[in-house]
């Protein structure tokens, strides 16, 4: 009988916490389905995501595979106490052989992942957005609705629309001590492009948030008008660092169109504290640009 590993089973094996392994689960970062609301994972695709991330696979592409591969399954291999279909929508039946809690100790394979870092919720990530800027957050949408729409007081953007999301660095795609975030938007799937919606007077804004280090990062939302399906965009370790050490940090960086000429991109990172005016510098810089200064 598959075992079946819960969140606390998930933490211990990757020496991540909780809140982590639970944010992965839900940008599809690990192959899980839901009883009662409640993530869990088999052992046996646990297994197979340790093994295929331990090789320099991400995590996003791994679980694809993973999940692709269950759903090729036969019904007589398919059973209801292998659910993986359920990753989608919520299981609401009881599992067999779901795991109690208990420290898990027997999953064999590669040694820990060490290079994950710290996510957090969707929402956490705009909660954390809006009490960075504090008394010049004047409403606000749904904090689970992405992308965040903010009306905020001078001299901050009257309107302004937020594309959150976790800077992490994890195993394989990335060089160890770069973060990235992925570019995912609501109802985007993949093979399909993303863009940012312009619309209803809002200044767009590309952000992410580095848990570990309570630090935003501010790229160029101008510069990204259209992309795949999961494009990575990246920050170096270096800057975050910079940040963290409570300062507005900047990294260049050469971006290479496929249907334009070459341009630098100038992105900002600051401590949670200095998010306000790491925006308006922020808003300088795109002007800047545009005005071919």
């Amino acid at each position: 009988m598959d075992e079946i590993l819960t969140i606390r089973d998930i933490a211990a094996r990757l020496k991540l916490a909780e809140r982590t392994v639970n944010a992965m689960l839900s940008d599809r970062e690990l192959p899980g389905f839901k009883v009662r609301g409640q993530w869990r994972v088999h052992r046996v695709h646990f297994q197979r995501w340790l093994h295929l991330v331990g090789v320099g696979r991400s995590p996003e592409s791994a679980t694809a595979e993973i999940i692709a591969l269950a759903e090729d399954e036969t019904p007589a291999t398919a059973t209801e106490a292998s659910p993986i279909h359920a990753s989608v929508l919520p299981s609401t039946g009881e599992e067999a052989g779901t795991s109690r809690g208990e420290p898990e100790r027997g999953v064999p394979g590669p040694g820990p992942v060490q290079l994950l870092s710290e996510r957090v919720s969707q929402g956490d990530l705009h909660r954390r957005f809006i009490e960075a800027l504090g008394s010049a957050v004047v409403q606000y949408t749904t904090m689970d609705r992405k992308p965040l729409e903010l009306d905020l007081t001078p001299p901050l953007p009257s309107r302004a629309r937020v594309y959150l999301f976790n800077a992490t660095r994890p195993p394989g795609g990335r060089p160890t001590g770069e973060h990235k975030v992925q570019l995912i938007m609501p109802g985007q799937r993949r093979g399909q492009r993303g863009q940012f919606d312009q619309g209803g007077g809002r200044s767009v804004l590309l952000a992410g948030y580095a848990a570990e280090e309570d630090v935003f990062i501010l790229w160029d939302a101008g510069l990204y008008a259209d992309f795949a399906w999961s494009r990575n965009v990246q920050v170096k370790a270096e800057t975050i660092v910079e940040a963290a050490a409570g300062r507005i940090a900047r990294q260049e960086r050469r971006l290479r169109p496929a249907d334009g000429e070459p341009t630098t991109e100038i992105l900002l990172a600051c401590p949670a504290p200095m998010l306000s005016e790491a925006i308006q510098l922020r808003q300088d810089l795109t002007r800047a640009r545009l005005a071919g200064l």
